[in-house]
C-alpha cells in the first residue's frame, strides 16, 4: 500500500504542509526502489502469514503500469482524438468521453486561434489542466501532479543520507510567512549559526514572500558543494542577517531522542517514518530505558508521514495485539493490518504528541495508539490525509498521484479530512515553535527549563505522565 510520504517536507522537493526539511538532493545510494513495491526494508520484521502483506512498503506509493499513464497524458496533451473513443476504452455514453471531448476542444480552439503565440506553453497549459483536475476532487495535500524534478525528489526523499543545508522550516499557512523551527546537528545551517525562530526572508536574492514550500525547496536546491545564500530576520533583535554556505551531504537523524532525568521521560521525536525508521525508535526506545525511562512522549508534531510499513512496526513495538489500521477500497471492502508481533514495550506509559503538521502515516500510528487504548494523544487535530496513493507514470516523465484506496483506523474512523482529534486538546500560542529533542539535547535543557519553554503541548504531557500513580 503506498504509505503516502509527502516529499514537501523536504526542501529539495515539495510540500503541502507547514514543514520542509532543506535537502536539495539525495543521495544516488539512498534511492528508494520504485519496482520493490513488496519487498520489506533489510532487517525489518516481516508480517504475519495470516496478514495481508502491505504492498508498497519500500516505496512511498504504488506504480502503475504505463498504458495507463500513456493514457492519462494524451487526453491531457490534447491528441485525444475521437477515433481513441471510438475503440471502446470508454463506454459511447459516458460522462468521462463527454468532457474529455469538452477539454479537446477547448485545447484546439487555443492552440489554433490564439492571437499571442509566444504566450502558449504546452507543457504549462498541460501541468496546470492536470493539477486543476486533481484539485477538483478535494483530496488535499494527497492526489496532485508531480513535475519529472518532483518525481525524482519523491522518489529519492527517504534517504537518510541528503544534501542540502539541514534546516527545518515551517510555514504559516495565512501569512506564508517561513519559520526556521530547527537546524541539523553538525549541518551547514547549524555551523553557519541559523538557529531557530529564524524568519526566512531570501534564498540567493530572491524573496520567498508570498511563495508555497514547493518554490521554496527548489531555490533551497543544488548539488553538493555548491553555494547558496539565506537571509533571515532574527527575532527579538529584529536584525537581518545574511549566511552564506555550501550544501552538503548530510545524514538525517529520523529519531532523536532526549532523556529527561528528573521526570524518568524519554522524549522521542520521529522526524518522518523514513526507511529504517522503526529499528532507530527500537534503539532509542531501548537507551531510554537503561538510562531510567518510565513513560515515554512520542512526539509526532510536523511529521508528514512516510512508508506504511515503518508505520505499522512502530505500532508493534509498543502493542502486541491489535489492528494498526483498515484500508477500504472504492467498492467499501475493507482489509485490516494488524501488528506483527515485535514488541519492545507493551506496558510503558506513552503518550503521543500531534498538530496540524501530523500527517498520513504519523495520523496512521496516532489513531492506533487511541482507538486501542495504548496511547493518550496530546495537541491539535491532524492534517487528515487518509488515501493510500498510487503512482502513475506519464509518458514526459511527470507522474500523477492518485488515491486509490483509504486508510480508517482501527475502529473504523475515516482519517481523509477529519484526522485524528486528540484525547487532550491543547494548542501552542501564536509564534511559539515546538521544543525538540534536538533542541534540548544541543542545549541541555532541564526539567524545569522544558516546563518553563512556552511548549504548552509537551508541558500538558510531561503534566499528565507525572500525574498518573
Amino acid at each position: 500500500m503506498s504509505n503516502y510520504y509527502d516529499p514537501r517536507w523536504y526542501e529539495d522537493d515539495e510540500r503541502r504542509s507547514w514543514r520542509s526539511f532543506s535537502t536539495e538532493s539525495v543521495s544516488d545510494s539512498g534511492s528508494a526502489d520504485p519496482q520493490a513495491a513488496t519487498s520489506p526494508p533489510p532487517g525489518a520484521p516481516s508480517a504475519p502469514s495470516d496478514q495481508p502483506a502491505p504492498p508498497g512498503c519500500r516505496t512511498a506509493v504504488r506504480r502503475a503500469v504505463t498504458v495507463t499513464a500513456l493514457l492519462v497524458l494524451a487526453f491531457i496533451a490534447g491528441w485525444f482524438s475521437h477515433q481513441f473513443f471510438s475503440s471502446g476504452s470508454f463506454p459511447a455514453s459516458s460522462q468521462s468521453q463527454k468532457y474529455a471531448q469538452l477539454f479537446q476542444q477547448a485545447w484546439t480552439l487555443v492552440d489554433q486561434k490564439y492571437v499571442d503565440r509566444k504566450a502558449i506553453n504546452y507543457q504549462k497549459m498541460a501541468y496546470s489542466a492536470i493539477q486543476a483536475m486533481l484539485d477538483t476532487l478535494g483530496d488535499k495535500g494527497h492526489t496532485r501532479f508531480l513535475t519529472p524534478d518532483q518525481v525524482q525528489a519523491f522518489n529519492q526523499s527517504l534517504s537518510p543520507t541528503l544534501v542540502g543545508i539541514g534546516v527545518y522550516i515551517q510555514q504559516d499557512p495565512t501569512t506564508k510567512q517561513v519559520v526556521i523551527s530547527d537546524t541539523v546537528p553538525g549541518a551547514p545551517a547549524e555551523k553557519a549559526g541559523l538557529k531557530p525562530g529564524d524568519v526566512l526572508l531570501s534564498v540567493n536574492g530572491q524573496s520567498v514572500q508570498g511563495k508555497d514550500l514547493d518554490t521554496i525547496s527548489s531555490l533551497l536546491r543544488g548539488p553538493e558543494g555548491t553555494a547558496v545564500t539565506v537571509t533571515v530576520r532574527r527575532p527579538g533583535t529584529n536584525q537581518t542577517l545574511t549566511f552564506h554556505l555550501k550544501r552538503a551531504r548530510i545524514t538525517v537523524p529520523n529519531v532523536i531522542m532526549h532523556y529527561i532525568p528528573e521526570a524518568h521521560v524519554a522524549h522521542i521525536q520521529i522526524v518522518q517514518f523514513a526507511d529504517g525508521v522503526s529499528d532507530q525508535l527500537r534503539s532509542s526506545v531501548e537507551q531510554a530505558k537503561k538510562l531510567g525511562a518510565k513513560a515515554i512522549i512520542l512526539d509526532l508534531r510536523g511529521n508528514p508521514g512516510g512508508l506504511v510499513e515503518e508505520a505499522i512496526n512502530t505500532v508493534s513495538e509498543f502493542q502486541a495485539s491489535g489492528t494498526v489500521f483498515l484500508e477500504q477500497d472504492s467498492s467499501g471492502r475493507r482489509t485490516p493490518y494488524q501488528v506483527t508481533g515485535h514488541v519492545v514495550d507493551g506496558k510503558i506509559p506513552l503518550v503521543v504528541l500531534v498538530d496540524n503538521g501530523t500527517a498520513s502515516a504519523a495520523e496512521i500510528v496516532s489513531g492506533a495508539f487511541q482507538d486501542n487504548h495504548r496511547a493518550i494523544i496530546i495537541g491539535t487535530r491532524t492534517y487528515g490525509t487518509g488515501t493510500v496513493l498510487e503512482q502513475f507514470p506519464l509518458s514526459d516523465g511527470s507522474e500523477l498521484l492518485l488515491g486509490t484506496a483509504e486508510w480508517l483506523t482501527p475502529d473504523g474512523h475515516f482519517i481523509r479530512q477529519n484526522g485524528i482529534q486528540p484525547n487532550i486538546g491543547v494548542s501552542l500560542k501564536a509564534g511559539q515553535s515546538p521544543l525538540t529533542p534536538a533542541a534540548e539535547n544541543r542545549n541541555h535543557t532541564t526539567y524545569q527549563q522544558i516546563l518553563q519553554s512556552g511548549d504548552s503541548q509537551l508541558i500538558r504531557a510531561l503534566q499528565y505522565l507525572q500525574s498518573q500513580p
